[in-house]
């Protein structure tokens, strides 16, 4: 690889870090309890499969995570999708 290409994908990897990195945790701001609560929503309907459902992230993330979850579901929606996660 050449050092243009390795500094291309360093920046691409530390995106997310850099994105968030200022921001508090789940689990700082929310309290452990809620933040277990919104990871576990965010685990039961996140499509992705390498979902943010990480207390170490910002509740802003987790909440968007699902939303865009229970958004994507036709059926079994889980009773917390028809109602905005409470901040």
């Amino acid at each position: 690889m050449t050092p243009r290409t390795l500094c291309c994908l360093a920046l691409i990897l530390a995106a997310p870090a850099i994105a968030f990195g200022s921001e508090a945790s789940c689990r700082a701001t929310a309290g452990t309890d809620q933040a277990k609560r919104y990871v576990a929503m965010c685990l039961k309907v996140s499509p992705a499969t390498h979902p943010p459902c990480n207390a170490d992230n910002p509740c802003a993330l987790i909440i968007d995570e699902i939303k865009r979850g229970c958004a994507m579901l036709d059926k079994d929606v889980p009773s917390f999708c028809r109602h905005d996660p409470p901040r």
